[in-house]
């Protein structure tokens, strides 16, 4: 299944941004990215793939969720130095495959770029404290993206959170191949929280929509499998 089976016509409205014009650092140069929107349904479960490349002061993310895919041969083969020589990054970063825990999205894409013979297209910028001192964040480390993002989840469907220790609620967007069986609520064994962190699975009666603020960053943190959850307010669902 291509990313072209998960097109939708409309997704209650919904839009994911990132800014209205966003400006990434390529080296000391700023590059301004024209963004267009693509709008994807019934994608729980929809793999994809992230080539991250690292400059002296952002992180620069492709994503394949607008492409023709990730295929493994392919992606088992990019050579990591060659990518960021090609791109005139300082090192580049594979993420993934990854798996959306999202029902719903309407994303905003920039360019188009080739890695390795996958495609993939411009998804957002962060700042360089969010790779954290390995691969990605640090687990249970905040940190804040350029991408304004929204995220639909149907009612009757599990969501999956982690509470950090002021009783913050950060969202699940998407699960890798260490997940057990695939299935994210194996997470509850799987995991082990920082101090004062906590994770849980609920299920909404009504769709829930997490739309991010228009005039501040995304709060973000990631879990210690590489995961990433969006913070949102809980209370008003």
């Amino acid at each position: 299944m291509t990313f072209k089976d998960h097109l939708s016509p409309s997704i209650g409205g919904a839009l994911l941004g990132i800014g209205t014009g966003a400006l990434l650092t390529v080296g000391a140069a700023l590059a301004e990215q024209a963004l267009e929107p693509v709008e994807l349904s019934d994608m729980r479960g929809m793999r994809y793939c992230e080539v991250l490349l690292i400059y002296e002061e952002d992180v620069v993310i492709y994503n394949t969720s607008a492409s023709d895919g990730c295929p493994e041969d392919r992606w088992q083969a990019m050579d990591t130095a060659a990518l960021a020589s090609e791109n005139g990054a300082k090192a580049a970063q594979l993420n993934g495959p990854k798996f959306w825990a999202t029902d719903g999205q309407t994303l905003l894409f920039g360019d188009t770029k080739s890695f390795g013979g996958i495609e993939a297209r411009y998804a957002a910028t962060l700042p360089i404290s969010a790779l954290g001192t390995g691969e990605g964040a640090d687990p249970y480390v905040g940190f804040t993206s350029s991408k304004k993002q929204t995220m639909v989840f149907n009612a009757d469907r599990p969501i999956y959170e982690l509470i950090d220790p002021d009783g913050n609620a950060y969202i699940l967007n998407a699960y890798g191949p260490k997940v057990k069986d695939g299935d994210p609520a194996n997470l509850a064994d799987q995991l082990s929280p920082a101090e004062g962190w906590s994770f849980r699975i609920s299920t909404p009666t009504e769709d829930l929509v997490i739309a991010a603020p228009e005039d501040e960053p995304t709060h973000m943190v990631g879990d210690d499998l590489r995961q990433y959850y969006t913070r949102y307010d809980a209370g008003t669902n």
